[in-house]
């Protein structure tokens, strides 16, 4: 099933292109069969571009044209959001229905189902007595650090503790001087839970 829908906020397009795109779409949504009762919508973005295009056009606007080009954009801007929305009700699973407005369909959310293991993964001392410290640089697309770290890697029901962390050390704080503590670290934020898992490193608690 398509998720992708059409833009509804038009302010980030630039100057230069919102007027060339509004007519576009009056192009091709009036009398379009796909969307018999737009009347109401393309009447609306008709109105609307007119006196902007107008406004734009005015090579050296005095502030207070300046001015009521703003606001005439801010009226073509909804004007457009109002086809986007009309279009995006009547055909939320058909692309092409959406495309032949003329209005652009948002970005297809990128896909990353397994990350790339951590790099530069090691351990190190803690700040204090008892503890240590964990790094591990980021992959891609990830967006935290998942650690697990045990004092006994061969019981047959390991119990790991884990530590989160979006950015910087993770501090392992389970353990006392002397422990070998065993660890390891995956990448989250793909679209699933089974990330890859580097290799585990162990080191002495001090």
């Amino acid at each position: 099933m398509n998720s992708r829908k059409l833009i509804t906020n038009f302010d980030n397009v630039a100057k230069m292109e919102i007027g060339p795109l509004a007519q576009n779409c009056l192009t091709n949504t009036v009398g379009n069969a796909r969307y018999p009762k737009a009347k109401t919508q393309t009447d609306a973005l008709l109105a609307a571009l007119t006196p902007y295009s107008a406004a734009a056009s005015i090579l050296h606007p005095t502030p207070t044209q300046t001015a009521e080009l703003a606001q005439l954009r801010v009226t073509l801007n909804a004007a457009l959001g109002a086809v986007a929305q009309m279009a995006n009700a009547l055909y939320a699973d058909d692309e092409a229905a959406l495309l032949s407005t003329g209005l652009m369909l948002t970005k297809e959310r990128e896909r990353h189902t397994t990350l790339e293991v951590p790099l530069k993964f090691q351990l190190v001392d803690g700040p204090q007595p008892g503890t240590l410290c964990a790094k591990a640089k980021r992959p891609p697309h990830a967006v935290a650090l998942k650690y697990l770290y045990t004092l006994d890697p061969t019981e047959p029901d390991i119990e790991w503790y884990v530590v989160v962390v979006r950015e910087g050390d993770a501090l392992l704080t389970a353990c006392k001087s002397g422990d070998r503590v065993y660890c390891k670290v995956a990448a989250v934020g793909g679209d699933t839970d089974q990330q890859p898992f580097t290799d585990v490193l162990s080191r002495i608690v001090q």
